[in-house]
């Protein structure tokens, strides 16, 4: 919820940052206006219209009286669309007179940044405040013009949650405004006001009272009485109020109440965004109606921006559950969450992804709220929380595959050169993270690439956003899953959020991460909802059974009973929480379809234990979908023949004994991937004939190609992917952990062909890299090897690894695993999972869940050990058929 405000210096304007929280005032003081922001609005236009004509033209002057103009607008909420084309004129001048490279177009450009903010356009005003840094930096960078660029380049990155861009930025303004203007200047003031809002959304509550205690001392002597004091009283009170520091809160949160009512009216936009904090405080204290009148009165504000009014909206639902107003609670979380979701879906469409990913972590959570309040009064409908909860999970995931169909559809020639231009950068951003030893000269090389390569993605995303004929998204309903589930079946929706309070007072504001599940089925209009506790538990439970399972894939086959034992424990525990609850619901189903979230992403269900087995004996089939939308039909795509089979590739360019470990790797650390040698893998080389083979016993009419030994490169992949039915890859994989690729997750997993030990440039292919191909029509994508369904855990995401890369890139279904696989285990695992597939026409969720229990049953009858590790670790996600 932020409030923006400016400070005047010259010719240049600098915009304040008020903190996206409710924080609290003990009372509002209403007296009239010193001055009406109307009529000074109303004054600068004439004086606009006396420029003009006193001066021919588009002239310097005319320029400084629409900056004036302008200024005043922002400062009092006001910019519209009007706004926008004043200043764009003010660009032009600025352009014409002066030059592009000038300080007069570099302090247009910052103004231009701010006024599309306010109007809901953030990806093209970082473009913008991007635009007035890099000139700002070569042009004339120890000067108090570099400084207010980076201001700008801190806020819209702060706006779009990208806090890593954010607190280089405004670092940078503070250091450069302690230089060139001094320690009691507005411009300093200004800039440790928005680092201290930055460090405040970071989780540094404490540097933000230090900054912003010194921000608003320098204001105080400067002038009492200006606007921009009351901001920076109303952002100490904010962080206070975060700091539990109640009567501090309240002393600076009345005096900013005080100071914006005098100079803008008790019925101004300024004084519509602090009754925010006013309600928040009166919620509380307890004070529910006094709290409910405040957010009716701030939710008045057309001016507002779409993602302030949607964290307002969730605010207002949480004070009104505390309250007992259930049913309204349960509206405005609702309202919040599709506000939030409709103004991501049109931003991301011009975000790069991991800048796409980064806005998502802000969105409002409103449906927290309100799925809070259902589980606490189960009397309430639950289905418009259902149906909003399918159209809001995997949005950055749907918008990358979108992009890339329309991409790819495209024949413009520009198009191919900058997707291109994109796998060279991407190739090159590679090469930079595994370039120099010395952390802080690749760190450069790293960020550098990493700008290179989002300014083409952004490029490509335009384009596509130009072209595209979906003006909304498809808004998947209930009755459209519902529709779509086989007879039979049942869907369980799991969900991680995040706990209100409800039906009582909440100084804390307190938010439990918890988890719950939706049960739906396909011949009635019910939904179940089960509340299942706490996440600390669930993901405790969840580590436990993964770390035994890794003890049993490095024992060497020693310890086994013991491991099975510590995992059967963990798991049976995290049985009783995620699954038994929902066992009368589930009833008879021989279907269940499971949409995970959060740690539960990591789960093999089949290797829950029952009774004195596991749940793929007596349960269900299980199958995992990414979302509740992959029940809707798909867009589709060419029909494709053919099998592309990629095993034991060459990774030396000549032979070099090694250990022929018989896993195929797990996570590393960033600094040992740059020098990891990666061994042989004899048994990938006999796992793919024998898929062949199979393939052409059940399938013959359909082509297959094997790419092995030294045949087995990325580029040979890259060039005969998108013309297959059937992927299958039994090679190395990797998930490096998050110091990897400029903190970008997209680089932190990938696959290993042929050259890696000698070329990592060359033969290796990210998760990003695989996205970007054009596998629609891909059937099935097998993925053979360590840990390809894991990845950076991402809200309302999943996994961002490897599994999402080959869904985003088109493929139907993915066949993963969990965890480090066995050589042995892995080619019967495969050997059962084509005969099933080819032979028996089996569906991709039965054709998986026969295969694991096969392997589990033939152990037992040998006498081996039925760890989970040895026959669990392949799962299925995606189309289930």
């Amino acid at each position: 919820m932020s409030q923006t405000m400016r400070i005047a210096h010259g010719a240049t304007r600098y915009l304040l940052i008020a903190l996206l929280l409710c924080v609290p005032c003990a009372g509002q003081q209403t007296a009239a206006p010193a001055s009406s922001p109307a009529a000074g609005i109303a004054k600068a236009r004439e004086a606009l219209k006396a420029a003009e004509a006193a001066h021919s033209g588009d002239t310097p002057e005319v320029a400084a009286a629409i900056n004036d103009l302008v200024s005043l607008q922002i400062d009092a909420g006001v910019a519209d669309a009007g706004t926008l084309a004043l200043i764009d004129r003010m660009v032009e001048i600025a352009k014409a007179t002066e030059g592009m490279r000038s300080k007069a177009y570099e302090r247009a450009l910052v103004i231009r940044m701010d006024v599309l903010t306010g109007l809901n356009r953030a990806p093209e005003a970082r473009v913008v405040a991007e635009e007035a840094f890099e000139i700002a930096q070569k042009e004339f960078p120890d000067s108090s013009e570099a400084a207010a660029a980076a201001g700008a380049l801190g806020r819209i990155c702060y706006k779009l949650g990208d806090y890593p861009c954010a607190i280089r930025a405004q670092e940078f303004a503070v250091a450069q405004e302690r230089k060139t203007a001094g320690a009691n200047s507005a411009e300093l003031s200004a800039s440790l006001n928005n680092l201290g809002a930055l460090k405040s959304r970071m989780g540094d509550v404490n540097g933000a009272i230090e900054g912003l205690e010194e921000s608003l001392a320098i204001a105080y002597r400067l002038d009492p009485n200006d606007n921009h004091t009351g901001v920076i009283e109303n952002n100490l009170g904010a962080n206070y109020m975060k700091a539990q520091n109640f009567p501090k809160a309240a002393e600076h949160l009345n005096r900013a109440i005080d100071m914006l009512t005098k100079l803008y009216g008790a019925d101004s936009v300024r004084l519509m965004q602090v009754n925010r904090n006013l309600a928040a405080l009166y919620t509380r204290t307890g004070q529910f109606a006094l709290a409910w009148k405040a957010y009716e009165f701030s939710l008045k504000n057309k001016y507002e921006q779409m993602d302030n009014t949607a964290t307002t909206h969730v605010q207002f639902a949480q004070s009104l559950a505390q309250g007992g107003n259930a049913q309204r609670a349960m509206e405005e979380g609702l309202t919040s969450a599709r506000i939030g979701r409709e103004i991501f879906v049109l931003q991301a469409r011009t975000l790069p992804e991991r800048q796409a990913l980064a806005y998502d972590a802000t969105r409002a959570h409103g449906l927290d709220t309100s799925i809070s309040v259902v589980l606490k009064h189960p009397e309430l409908s639950n289905l418009e929380i259902y149906q909003e909860l399918i159209r809001s999970r995997a949005l950055v995931a749907d918008e990358m595959a979108r992009r890339q169909r329309n991409l790819n559809a495209n024949n413009d020639p520009e198009t191919a050169r900058l997707l291109a231009d994109l796998n060279q950068a991407r190739s090159d951003l590679l090469a930079a993270e595994n370039s120099s030893p010395d952390k802080i000269a690749r760190a450069d090389k790293v960020s550098a690439a990493s700008g290179r390569m989002e300014k083409i993605e952004r490029e490509l995303a335009e384009r596509s956003a130009a072209a595209r004929s979906d003006e909304r998204i498809y808004l998947v309903t209930t009755d459209d899953v519902r529709r779509n589930l086989p007879a039979h079946s049942v869907l369980i929706s799991y969900v991680e959020y995040r706990r209100r309070v409800v039906d009582a007072v909440d100084p804390a504001a307190a938010e439990t991460p918890s988890y719950m599940a939706f049960v739906l089925h396909p011949d009635s209009s019910k939904i179940a909802a089960f509340d299942l506790g706490e996440s600390k538990s669930i993901a405790d439970s969840v580590a436990k059974a993964r770390s035994a399972a890794d003890a049993e894939a490095h024992g060497g086959g020693l310890g086994s009973t013991r491991n099975e034992r510590v995992y059967r424990e963990a798991a049976l525990a995290l049985r009783k929480r995620i699954w038994d609850p929902l066992r009368a619901e589930v009833g008879d189903a021989r279907l269940a379809l499971v949409v995970p979230d959060g740690v539960l992403n990591l789960v093999p269900f089949s290797a829950l234990p029952s009774g004195a087995g596991y749940l793929v004996e007596h349960g269900p089939v299980i199958h995992v979908l990414t979302s509740e939308r992959d029940l809707a039909p798909s867009e589709g795509g060419a029909k494709k023949t053919g099998l592309l089979a990629v095993g034991s590739p060459q990774f030396e360019l000549a032979a070099v004994a090694g250990d022929a470990s018989r896993l195929r790797d797990a996570s590393v650390p960033c600094e040992d991937f740059r020098s990891l040698q990666f061994h042989t893998l004899p048994g990938t080389g006999i796992e793919v004939a024998d898929i062949a083979k199979s393939w052409h016993r059940w399938n013959g009419a359909e082509p297959s190609a094997l790419l092995t030994g030294a045949e087995a490169t990325r580029n040979r992949f890259i060039e005969q992917a998108s013309q297959n039915r059937v992927l299958h890859v039994a090679t190395h994989a990797f998930v490096l952990d998050r110091s990897c690729g400029n903190g970008n997750p997209l680089l932190h997993s990938g696959l290993v062909f042929a050259g890696a030990n000698a070329s990592r440039d060359t033969a290796i292919l990210t998760a990003q890299q695989i996205a970007s191909l054009d596998l629609s029509g891909v059937d099935w994508a097998v993925l053979s090897a360590c840990n390809t369904g894991n990845g950076e855990l991402h809200d309302g995401e999943g996994v961002l690894g490897l599994q999402r890369a080959f869904r985003v890139a088109g493929a139907r279904s993915v066949i993963m695993t969990l965890w480090p696989v066995d050589d042995d285990a892995a080619r019967q695992f495969m050997h059962e999972l084509y005969a099933q597939r080819l032979g028996r026409h089996a569906t991709t969720a039965d054709a998986v869940w026969a295969s694991s229990r096969k392997l589990l049953a033939e152990r037992r009858a040998q006498g081996k050990s039925t760890h989970p590790w040895y026959w669990a670790g392949f799962v299925g996600s995606g189309g289930w058929e």
